[in-house]
């Protein structure tokens, strides 16, 4: 009985060695993964919205022989910009120092390199609220800083861009589903339902618009309005999205 019960227990062990040795698909059945038998689209769809608000960023730029000429030069016009910018209801909250940097000039010479001064600049970031003020609190703050005040660009955005980006959402799902209806038909299966669907990319951020670096003269009988132009923001939507085939 003993004997007999060794040689089952070995008859077994041998099985499962060569069970275990055997190709996977001899055991069990194969049973292919919603990812062997799918389509993969990528849809994008794009809403186009007026800006509603603007970051100006502007600031001083000056040279002096000694450092606390050029810090004190700039000091005094910056200070003259900002109290134009609150002068135009830009709340202090949304005026921002972005950078404030002091570094030697030199001249190259065939004696070698010589100091010539120092160069200070300061710069703001001011959120506009108010487009249509927005030329003129360019002229006030360039009016006001000088010959030294330069303009570095403006960005238009969207504050709220959540209702604008569900409509992006919405066409690149729509285009997607159409991208892969079409394949399906073209290969002759059946489209099946999403097995998953990934926001790839969306536009955070609007395009910016620049205005060009310059700087400006003070010059108030010949002053006009500078023409500023908004223009409309486009807000793009990407995504990928994987059907199943029936």
């Amino acid at each position: 009985m003993n004997k007999f019960k060794c040689v089952c227990l070995g008859f077994s062990a041998l099985l499962a060695i060569i069970l275990t040795g055997c190709d996977p698909q001899i055991i069990s059945p194969i049973v292919p993964s919603p990812e062997s038998r799918s389509i993969h689209v990528t849809g994008n769809g794009s809403v186009t919205g007026e800006p509603d608000i603007a970051r100006l960023n502007l600031g001083v730029s000056v040279e002096k022989e000694t450092v606390e000429e050029a810090r004190e030069a700039a000091a005094s016009a910056m200070t003259a910009v900002i109290d134009s910018l609150k002068a135009n209801d830009i709340a202090e909250n949304d005026i921002q120092t972005e950078n404030f940097s002091i570094y030697p000039q030199y001249d190259y010479t065939e004696e070698g390199r010589v100091l010539r001064g120092y160069r200070v600049n300061n710069t703001v970031s001011a959120k506009v609220q108010d487009l249509e003020s927005l030329s003129d609190i360019i002229d006030d703050a360039t009016a006001a800083g000088g010959d030294i005040v330069v303009v570095n660009n403006i960005q238009f955005m969207i504050e709220d861009p959540t209702p604008l980006q569900a409509q992006a959402r919405a066409l690149a799902v729509k285009n997607a589903e159409a991208k892969a209806q079409t394949l399906a038909e073209a290969s002759g299966v059946t489209l099946g339902k999403p097995i998953t669907i990934t926001e790839t990319s969306h536009a955070s951020g609007p395009p910016i618009a620049y205005a060009e670096a310059a700087e400006f003269a003070a010059d108030e009988s010949a002053r006009s309005s500078t023409p500023i132009q908004a223009g409309e923001l486009t807000i793009t939507i990407n995504v990928t999205i994987v059907y199943e085939i029936e």
